[in-house]
């Protein structure tokens, strides 16, 4: 019945839909499937032949498409065949309208000013609906959702926040680390021949550097100072901490020396005229650098 039917539905069109204009013998219509799913996507073929230079356009709104709707141009192209132009046209449609659907693609020729539709062969095309007979024609909503096994861990992304700080903490604790040791390491000041005579004598300062630090560092300024002078010519008492480590290294001395004892200059620069009270172990610390500048070598 259903193939009565389409042979009857083709000739109807053939018949009585179509415009005026006849049909090229040479036309071709044809679908790349019989039956599909309403708004299934189906390539249609189409090859029609017009005079010579005549251009084709399709009518997306031609009665003759019957449910049947352009999707869009897939591919077009032309070629000259004798005083005639063969114009063959993919094209996707879809079909909204269930059941056996007899159809013709609806084009036009255009030729100058003349714009002639042009009667095509038809096609058919069973369309089926996407539901069951018994199924409602309501939409229905949709089941609540449910845990699915597999699912992520609540503790997952705690334990990876923990993990994180933890790293970070390790990385600064082993900077910090390594930076006291850097830091802490003090070079030891190379070994020079036994003390002078007429060297300062730095004995009574640790009596007196707790009770009076200003007093106490202002002697061990004096005494640095005048060693300096004495050791390496340099005016020690007329210039400044940095002026004194300048010249020191400009002289070819040990830079890590000349820091040192500028160091211990500007420390006691600070208690005396600053305020600056340092604690017990920086006093005795500053006192033994003191010692080891002015013991050693002339």
């Amino acid at each position: 019945m259903k193939w009565l039917l389409s042979v009857v539905g083709a000739a109807a069109l053939a018949l009585g839909l179509f415009s005026p204009v006849l049909a090229d013998d040479r036309d071709r219509v044809s679908l790349s499937a019989t039956s599909a799913l309403i708004g299934q996507q189906l390539m249609l073929v189409v090859d029609v032949y017009t005079p010579r230079g005549a251009t084709l356009e399709i009518d997306p709104n031609a009665r003759s498409w019957r449910g049947v709707e352009v999707v869009r141009l897939a591919s077009a192209s032309t070629r000259d065949d004798g005083d005639s132009t063969r114009h063959h046209l993919e094209i996707v449609v879809a079909a909204f309208v269930p059941g056996d659907l007899g159809f013709a693609p609806g084009v036009s020729v255009v030729q100058g000013k003349e714009v002639i539709p042009r009667a095509l062969p038809g096609a058919t095309l069973t369309v089926m609906p996407t539901l069951a007979p018994d199924d409602p024609g309501v939409l229905t909503p949709l089941p609540a959702p449910r845990a699915i096994a597999g699912a992520q861990s609540p503790l997952l992304r705690p334990a990876i926040a923990a993990a994180a700080a933890v790293g970070v903490s390790l990385i600064v604790a082993a900077l910090a680390f390594a930076l006291r040791a850097v830091l802490g390491r003090r070079r030891p000041l190379p070994a020079m021949p036994p003390a002078a005579p007429g060297t300062p004598d730095l004995a009574g300062v640790e009596s007196i550097i707790h009770s009076d630090p200003s007093g106490a560092y202002r002697a061990l300024a004096a005494s640095v100072r005048a060693v300096l002078s004495r050791r390496y010519g340099i005016p020690a008492a007329a210039l400044t901490a940095g002026e004194i480590a300048r010249r020191m290294e400009a002289d070819g001395l040990d830079r890590w020396q000349a820091r040192l004892v500028s160091g211990l200059l500007d420390e006691c620069d600070a208690v005396i005229y600053a305020g600056y009270r340092p604690a017990a172990e920086r006093r005795q610390f500053d006192l033994n650098m003191a010692r080891e500048i002015v013991e050693a070598g002339p």
